[in-house]
């Protein structure tokens, strides 16, 4: 296995390490965690240390902190918990910088990244809510269960099971149950009024050809986009953190907290719906295939 490129400097090691692209899946929060990132990563770059070790690292704090914040529902382990979630954070931008540096980056650690996510933001959602649902004693099984139900939805269960049918439609296509030809003959595959279509042109029409409506739902789309990942989620719980010290009334902060919970949950109704009733699972194959086709 290759060590990589022998790095004198530092600029040098964080061009390579995060290429600019990076900034269009993550164009905001990446500006505020990758500089300190980036210089744990050349820390420990220099080290025996591999990538994996620091995404397992990650796990161990972040649920770590997930833990504390649960069973010891106080302002000050409040704080604690939070601040080693950004640690895990931070690490979480540092495994995938090493790997690239030391020409290390492999399935595996692909696998543990996406792991990561998987079990620790179901893990920040039940912890906060626990914290939270202290000063509810009388609804504290109501929020408990939304709260699951929202933890539940960080997992993009209609997204992730949409690209398994779809992977399926393409591969499987031997067996009689992903045969399209039985599921089509009856769907509309355009369709000029479907919202999704502004996902499905994002980058193939250019601003002036769309109308100022499907501009700004657009704009809605990416903002949700950014909205429901992972290190937004810890950035709007440090706020109500900030908000908490700052002493506004602890039942403000949970209406805060208690509407994302319904957001997430809202954004897998709503794409339920989009798979029910606007030929989503169609409309995907189609995309997935043109590009294969593209790529041939």
């Amino acid at each position: 296995m290759s060590s990589g490129k022998n790095y004198k400097k530092f600029l040098e090691f964080s061009s390579d390490v995060f290429p600019k692209e990076k900034l269009l899946l993550d164009p905001f929060l990446s500006r505020y965690y990758r500089p300190f990132s980036l210089r744990l990563s050349w820390l420990l770059y220099k080290t025996k240390i591999t990538p994996n070790f620091v995404t397992f690292l990650q796990i161990i704090i972040g649920l770590s902190a997930c833990l504390v914040i649960a069973l010891f529902p106080k302002q000050e382990v409040f704080i604690l918990g939070i601040i080693f979630l950004h640690l895990a954070y931070l690490l979480d931008c540092s495994d995938g910088e090493i790997a690239r540096a030391k020409k290390m980056s492999s399935l595996e650690g692909l696998f543990l990244d996406k792991f990561a996510h998987a079990i620790t933001m179901p893990s920040i959602f039940m912890a906060v809510s626990m914290y939270y649902s202290q000063y509810f004693i009388g609804y504290q099984f109501f929020i408990l269960l939304i709260s699951f139900i929202a933890s539940l939805c960080t997992f993009n269960p209609v997204n992730r099971l949409l690209t398994s049918i779809v992977q399926q439609l393409i591969t499987k296509k031997e067996y009689s149950q992903y045969d399209l030809s039985k599921y089509s003959k009856n769907s509309k595959l355009k369709d000029e009024n479907d919202d999704l279509q502004i996902l499905e042109d994002e980058y193939l029409v250019t601003p002036k050809e769309i109308s100022l409506k499907k501009r700004i739902k657009r704009k809605m789309l990416r903002f949700g986009k950014q909205f429901f990942r992972h290190v937004s989620y810890l950035f709007f719980v440090t706020i109500l953190l900030i908000l908490e010290l700052l002493g506004v009334p602890i039942l403000v902060i949970f209406i805060f907290w208690f509407f994302l919970l319904l957001s997430v949950i809202a954004k897998e109704i709503y794409g339920f719906q989009l798979v029910v009733f606007k030929n989503l699972i169609l409309k995907r194959y189609s995309r997935v295939e043109e590009k294969i086709k593209q790529n041939f």
